[in-house]
C-alpha cells in the first residue's frame, strides 16, 4: 500500500512498503529506501517518501478508470495479436471484453504478476476485441484499454 501522502510516516511503514519482515531494521540511507524515495545521494527526509509505493506496472497504466492507458496490437497474415501488462508484485486483474474473440491469460478477478491478452485468427475476416482492464496490488490500482485487431490469413 502506498505510504501516506500527509501526516507522519513511520520507519515500520517504510519497511512494510519495501516488503521487509516485521521488526526488521531499516535505515533511510539504504539502497531500497533510496530507490523508493527517488534520492540517489545525500540525506533522505521522511517527507520525501510521501505517497511513494514499491508497486510498479509496465506499461505504467492510468490512475483512474476515466484515464486509462491505451494499448493495441494489429496482426495480419496469421499469428496472434497480443499485449502483456506486468506488475512488480502479484496483482488482482479485473477485465471485461467487448468482441467475441480473444483470450486473457488470467481470469477476471485472478492474481498474477502479468496478464497477456491475445487474439488469434485463422480465418479470412478481420476480428477485433477490446478489453477494459484494471490491476490492483497493495492499494495501488492502474487502468488500461487493450485493443487487439487481427486481419487473419493473407
Amino acid at each position: 500500500m502506498p505510504l501516506p501522502t500527509t501526516g507522519p510516516i513511520s520507519l515500520s511503514a517504510v519497511a512494510a512498503e519495501i516488503a521487509r519482515a516485521v521488526g526488521s531494521t531499516i535505515s533511510l540511507g539504504e539502497a531500497a529506501v533510496r530507490s523508493l524515495a527517488g534520492v540517489a545521494t545525500g540525506a533522505i527526509l521522511l517527507s520525501q517518501l510521501y505517497g511513494k509505493s514499491s508497486v510498479s506496472f509496465s506499461p505504467a497504466g492510468g490512475t483512474s478508470g476515466a484515464s486509462p492507458i491505451f494499448l493495441s496490437d494489429l496482426r495480419s497474415g496469421g499469428g496472434a495479436a497480443q499485449v502483456t501488462i506486468s506488475c512488480s508484485q502479484a496483482a488482482a486483474w479485473v477485465h471485461s471484453r467487448s468482441g467475441t474473440y480473444g483470450a486473457a491469460s488470467v481470469t477476471s478477478g485472478g492474481s498474477a504478476t502479468s496478464i497477456t491478452f491475445s487474439l488469434a485468427n485463422n480465418s479470412y475476416t478481420t476480428r477485433e476485441s477490446i478489453w477494459t482492464v484494471s490491476g490492483t496490488v497493495g492499494g495501488v490500482t492502474r487502468y488500461w484499454q487493450v485493443t487487439l485487431t487481427n486481419d487473419g490469413l493473407a
